[in-house]
Formats: C-alpha cells, structure tokens, sequence
C-alpha cells in the first residue's frame, strides 16, 4: 500500500461525508460522573461542540475534537459510546491518543480505518498504522474500531469485533522498571519511613498540638502508600466517611480500585491501619470534624485529606525525599510493597487482590524478580543487594575519632547485641538513654545516628553480626517475616551502605 493514498483525497472525503450524513442524531445531553467531586456532569449540544471538557480530579481537560476534521461526527458517537460504557478517565485518555495519532498519521489514515471493510481495514493496521505507532495509540484506535462494531457504523458491525481483537499492538513491557528494580526502596530508606511514622506518632503522644496540619495529613497518607501501595487516585479519593475509629484504637479505612476500564467493576475494599499508627488517623479526622483543618481549594470537604491525586503525588514525593534524599513516588512505593509481600511467602492470589489487580498475572512480575531461596541467606549477609538496584545510603553527618571522644558518654553507641561486644561506631544526637530501640541495630538506619569516619570500624561490624544472621536465618528457615531475621537483615543491609560510602569518600578524597 502506498503511505501517500492515506492522505486526505477526494475519494476519502466523499466516503466519511456521505458515511456521516446516514448516522443518527446524537443524543442532546451526555452525562458521566465525576466520582472525585461525587456529582454527575453533562455535555450539552455535544453535535455542535468543537471541544469537549472533561471535568476529572478537580480538573478541567479539553478535547479539541475539531482536529478529527470530517470524522469529528463519527468521533461524537464513539465518545457518546465510550462515556456510557467506560471510566471518563479512560475516555478522556482514548481521545488523546486518538488525536495524537492524528498529528502523528495524518487524518486520512484514520478516516480510511472508518470507512474501510475489516479485511481492508486489517490490512491497512499492519502495513501502515503499526509501522509508526505507540501501544497507546492503537489500544485507542482498538478501542474505537470496537465502538463502530457496537454501533453498526459503516462495514463495522458486532462479527467484525474478532477482527479488532486481533490488531496487533507494539509489544511494551508494562512492568520494566519493576524487572529492572529501579523502582524498589532499599531496605535501609525504608526503615527510615517506618522510623518517621513511629517518631510522629511519639510526637503526637507527648505533645498534639506540636505536628503541623500539613505535617499529619502527609505523614497518614504516607502509611496508605507505603503500607497498603495503594494509587494517588484512591488516597484522594478517601472520604471522612471512609474511616472507622474504635474504642479499641483499631482504624478501619475503605478505598475504592479505582484503576478500572469498566465501572460496573469498580469495588471497596477495607484496610485495616497498623494499631500503632492508628492515632495518626484518629488526630487527622478530629481536626477535620472539628474545622481545624480545611482542604484545599476546589477540593470537596467530603474528602479525608483534602487534595487532589496530583497533590497527593507531590506531598508524597517531598516528604519522601526529606527523609531519604530521593524522591520517590507513590508508584514507587506501591511496587516496594508488592515485591515486600513477594519476598516474604505470599500467594500469588494474596498479592492479586493486595493490589487490587482482577488478573494474577500481573503479581507473577513480583515473583519472578523475588529472589531465590538459595539467595537469600546472601541478602541477609549484606554481600549482595537486596534488590537489583543499588542505591546509595542515606546521606548522614559522619564524625572522626575526636569528636566521638568528645561527645557525652550518654551519646557514644556501644552496645552487646545478640552478645557480640561493639563500641565506638559513632554518636547519637538524641543519647541511648532516650533511645527507645535497641542500639547498634537500629542505629544504622536512623536519621540520628553520627557514623564514625572510618569504614574499618563499620566493616569489623558486619563481620561480627554475620554469624549471628546465619544462626538467626537457620533457625527460622529464612522467613522474612521473622521479626529478628528481619531486623538483623536490615541492619547489615544498612551498614554495608555505609561502608561503601565511606570507602567511595576515601577514595575522592584520594584521587584529589
């Protein structure tokens, strides 16, 4: 076939003006429900319009159907179709990608995939669409074509739809960041969230009024995400309503799955809030009962924590990258959580439904980059990472020698855990007597701790608890969900960091 025949020719226009001439009135309003602001929106004289605004997170999106040219009308009956069937984020989505395809192709292409038979139109796919295309472009094209099936426009009707089906898309592999493990905190950063969320809720115990509004919000929403992984969408989306408190101190929170082509699949599910981190809800809900603390513009009072998913994002990313130096998403911390869940022994059915996936397949992602058993007695050795990535330690203010000599006795770690004698490691700003974790240990991923200057000192350390972690994997057979295997694996994970910091600064300083 010749690219040039799919320019918009004579014959091209012909054929969509008199295919459009036969198609029915479109309806004189289209309505879909915003679920973010829980009202229904209408689209009025939609057969007149040249844009449509699509009114979705607290936030106007214009679809400038004019640039389909002739087939805009075709386009008004696919979209009428897709907002009665589809999420409007998804219709929102297709238009895009279809108008993308448009400036990409050409208008023609387009118009001939509308007006042609299937068997034509099947043929033109895999000689011109897919020769220069995104995967996005032709799930949306797909998704069109389908819609002409349904509503019988042109040589399009319902046995054609085995044909759509059969389109074949760029292969995208979906999960690479996953198989890459780019996207996985280290063990080390995560212990610092953890730390966080214990500090706060220490805080809020001594001293309520002390954490900042915005400060309580950020730090809640960061449980939903690094907890339960759940998306930005579905944490803005979590209403007043949604939170149970009980007298126990138990915190129940529904959410809905949000990511769902279809609505008549969306449900609710309920998540059950970490008992020591239930305070964190009980004081975010009593300041929105109370008025004291109000959401931001544009977004309904319904909502718990008063932002947009966007917003949701950017809270989430800073505060993550106050505590570990990087900025990391809430994507990011939805696949940590899926491939902490892997690691420890859960079922693929279990991870399905964690994540809120219809299909196990997707979990099967996890799984594969899940280490072997045979390798994990390594990872909790601190020789090999913990995940495909290595990223660096937590950036810590080192000291040297006389300054840990210096510092109070109070403030100079040393400790005999699991009877291994270890001392002058470095100092603590807070003092071990304050301390409520275990010393050495935790030290190593605390935002407090002032590691000494020397890697020597840091790698007589993690071959002094090695032994200690191989009796402690033996004896509860490499569960990862051992509380003392774990704390032991982190640990060594975080000193191992802070060795190869310490030699990387060596050498810089060297080479200068």
């Amino acid at each position: 076939m010749n690219t040039a025949a799919f320019k918009l020719d004579p014959g091209l226009l012909d054929e969509i003006t008199s295919l459009s001439g036969n198609l029915p009135s479109l309806p004189p309003v289209v309505r879909y429900f915003d679920d973010f602001s829980g009202e229904m929106r209408s689209i009025r004289d939609l057969a007149s319009k040249e844009k449509v605004i699509f009114r979705l997170d607290g936030e106007n999106h214009r679809v400038e159907l004019a640039a389909c040219g002739p087939a805009d009308l075709v386009l008004k009956h696919v979209v009428v179709d897709w907002i009665q069937r589809f999420d409007p984020h998804s219709v929102h989505i297709n238009c895009k990608n279809i108008l993308s395809y448009i400036s990409r192709r050409e208008i023609g292409s387009l118009i001939y995939l509308i007006t042609a038979s299937p068997f034509d139109a099947r043929a033109h796919w895999n000689t011109y669409v897919r020769s220069d295309v995104t995967a996005a472009h032709t799930w949306a094209l797909r998704a069109m074509l389908h819609s002409l099936c349904r509503l019988n426009i042109g040589h399009w009707s319902s046995p054609a739809a085995s044909i759509v089906r059969g389109l074949k898309s760029p292969k995208v592999d979906k999960y690479r960041v996953v198989r890459a493990g780019d996207c996985f905190l280290p063990l080390d950063q995560q212990a610092m969230i953890v730390n966080y969320i214990d500090d706060m809720c220490a805080a809020l115990a001594s001293e309520p009024d002390a954490i900042e509004n915005a400060g309580l919000r950020d730090v809640c929403m960061l449980v939903m995400s690094y907890q339960y992984a759940f998306r930005p969408g579905q944490i803005a989306r979590i209403e007043l309503a949604d939170v149970r408190l009980f007298s126990t101190g138990a915190v129940h929170v529904a959410v809905s799955l949000i990511k769902q082509k279809d609505n008549g699949k969306r449900i609710r599910v309920t998540r059950r809030i970490k008992r020591e981190w239930g305070a964190l809800f009980n004081e975010l809900v009593r300041r929105r009962d109370s008025g004291v603390m109000q959401p931001e513009e544009g977004v309904p009072p319904r909502l718990l924590f008063g932002l947009s998913p966007q917003g949701v994002s950017r809270a989430i990313m800073e505060l993550t990258e106050e505590l570990t130096g990087e900025a990391w998403t809430p994507t990011d911390l939805r696949h940590t959580a899926a491939q902490r869940l892997a690691d420890g022994g859960i079922s693929h059915v279990g991870l399905t439904e964690f994540l809120g996936h219809t299909s196990d397949r997707i979990a099967n992602v996890y799984f594969d980059t899940s280490p072997a058993q045979a390798q994990r007695i390594n990872e909790a050795l601190a020789i090999s990472p913990i995940y495909s990535n290595l990223a660096k330690i937590a950036k810590t203010r080192t000291i040297d020698k006389a300054m840990l000599l210096g510092l109070p006795p109070d403030q100079q770690i040393g400790a005999v855990p699991h009877g291994v004698p270890i001392a002058g490691i470095g100092g603590c700003n807070l003092g071990q007597s304050l301390c409520t974790k275990n010393p050495v240990l935790a030290c190593y991923t605390c935002s407090k701790f002032m590691p000494l200057g020397e890697p020597d000192i840091h790698q007589e350390v993690l071959e002094s608890l090695r032994p200690v972690v191989t009796e402690f994997a033996a004896a509860s057979r490499y569960n990862q969900q051992s509380p003392a295997y774990g704390q032991l694996k982190t640990t060594l994970d975080a000193v191992r960091r802070v060795v190869e910091e310490l030699k990387a600064d060596r050498m810089a300083e060297d080479q200068t």
